[in-house]
């Protein structure tokens, strides 16, 4: 049986929290994907490889887990249409959170592919050769990806005025 370290299962656990809200938008549900994905990845550790990097192999576990709980939300909220989600706050539209919001449309528009290495790279702070790892793609697919997420990004948010440059062409 394959030992997984135990300080590396806690930091995996700390790190893959931050994948679980952008995945789930929800920090209890968050916490506790990424719990799961630890119970998950202790029970199959015959079948983790310590050649490779752990967070990797529980990067992969913990986004099945997610995109399945996604999938189910899906499915609950197809059968219950008196469902309405609820309106957001009118301070949410101005200043910093009218910024953040149009950053999260702007991510969530990009290819999943892009967004995936965007958000490992600029929301998890890995390596290329960590998040070529944890996606089981070359380095040189994730230079690319990540390339286009951030000129599709950049595109995306020129055509909002929260974002518009510094003393550009009208100011």
């Amino acid at each position: 049986m394959a030992p997984i370290p135990e300080d590396e299962l806690a930091q995996a656990v700390r790190r893959g929290y931050v994948a679980a809200v952008r995945w789930l938008g929800n920090d209890a549900e968050a916490q506790e994907a990424a719990q799961e994905a630890a119970r998950r990845a202790w029970a199959a550790r015959d079948r983790y490889d310590p050649s490779r990097p752990f967070y990797g192999w529980y990067y992969r576990i913990l986004k099945n887990l997610c995109l399945n709980e996604r999938a189910r939300r899906a499915t609950r909220a197809r059968f219950r249409p008196d469902s309405v989600p609820p309106a957001p706050a009118a301070d949410a539209l101005v200043g910093r959170q009218a910024r953040e919001q149009a950053l999260q449309r702007a991510i969530e528009g990009l290819a999943a592919p892009q967004r995936e290495v965007l958000e490992l790279r600029h929301f998890q702070d890995l390596s290329y050769a960590e998040i070529a790892d944890a996606l089981g793609v070359p380095e040189g697919t994730v230079m690319s990806r990540l390339f286009r997420a951030r000129a599709a990004l950049r595109a995306a948010l020129a055509q909002h005025p929260e974002f518009a440059p510094a003393g550009g062409p009208h100011g």
